[in-house]
């Protein structure tokens, strides 16, 4: 089974830098990775984005620069920064990560893509009940929506981001329908990211569960010319085109107290880890094998050449 590197398909995520900027927020999510670090987290200056943006440029391996926070798009100065970044010409996307509620504003929009930004990562986590349960802000999927098409009169990428928990998984077959539908160029959906070693808040999907999902995904994918990737899901249980796992990330900029609370998750955790060909695999969080096992009946090891 091939892995989606293999295929060269969708964006490569490995090519990009990732600057986490601000810490505000205008959604209060049920699943945010930062809730618990956040408040250890600055605001990143104009002189210390310059001195980052500047590293990126003489490092020369990115070619794609995202800018992130909380929210990103509630930084009062976002635009400069984006003027900043675009100043070198260094970069041939300039990646905003977003809830995509403030996208709504035609204008603010405009003034995005002129200042230099040509790509949005929007997250869209569930239909509009869903969504606003797990946002716990009423109206914010409507606000989204509204942004994507938007988004959908300038010349940019579109890329919906959907983490996966139990709270949207029934309705992630119409939720993927839907954005497939609209003027999306790439899905992804990630694994959730409980950050913590034990599931206490019971988000994480069973891989059998993830499995079930499979049929229908595809069926809908290869209707409409789309492709989704999987984001840090065990690589074995690809379905192959045009859904894959895709075990690419950025290089992320982010203080280091983020890492001691991510470090929780303690992920790459495998029955296969020793025979496996596989090298940048997310496989399996502790919780997930607290919750579930090592799931060694669905789990298969790669071996010769298979990466």
């Amino acid at each position: 089974m091939m892995s989606r590197e293999s295929q060269g398909n969708g964006i490569d995520l490995s090519r990009y830098a990732v600057i986490p900027v601000w810490y505000s927020c205008n959604n209060d999510c049920s699943i945010c990775m930062l809730a618990n670090v956040k408040h250890k987290l600055g605001t990143v200056k104009p002189e210390a984005f310059r001195s980052l943006v500047r590293g990126l440029v003489k490092d020369g391996r990115y070619d794609g620069l995202i800018l992130s926070g909380a929210e990103i798009t509630t930084f009062e100065y976002l635009e400069r920064y984006v003027k900043e970044a675009s100043s070198y010409g260094r970069f041939n996307k300039i990646q905003l990560q977003t809830n995509g509620r403030r996208l709504a504003d035609r204008d603010y929009v405009h003034r995005l893509v002129d200042a230099g930004v040509n790509e949005f990562f929007v997250s869209v986590h569930g239909l509009e009940p869903v969504h606003d349960a797990i946002t716990r802000v009423p109206g914010s999927f409507r606000e989204t929506m509204a942004g994507i098409v938007n988004l959908s009169k300038f010349p940019v990428n579109i890329i919906t981001n959907t983490v996966l928990t139990r709270c949207n998984y029934h309705g992630i077959v119409p939720l993927l329908r839907l954005l497939c539908d609209g003027p999306i160029c790439e899905l992804h959906m990630w694994n959730y990211f409980p950050m913590e070693r034990s599931d206490t808040q019971d988000m994480i999907v069973s891989m059998h569960d993830v499995m079930a999902l499979f049929p229908d995904v595809v069926k809908i994918l290869l209707a409409t010319g789309k492709q989704l990737a999987l984001k840090g899901f065990p690589e074995c249980i690809s379905p192959g085109a045009p859904c894959f796992v895709d075990s690419r990330f950025p290089l992320n900029l982010i203080q280091d107290d983020f890492w001691s609370e991510f470090g929780k998750n303690g992920f790459a955790t495998c029955c296969f880890r020793e025979i496996c060909t596989s090298k940048r695999c997310w496989a399996l969080s502790r919780a997930y094998i607290e919750k579930y096992g090592d799931e060694h009946l669905i789990l298969t090891p790669r071996t010769g050449g298979q990466q």
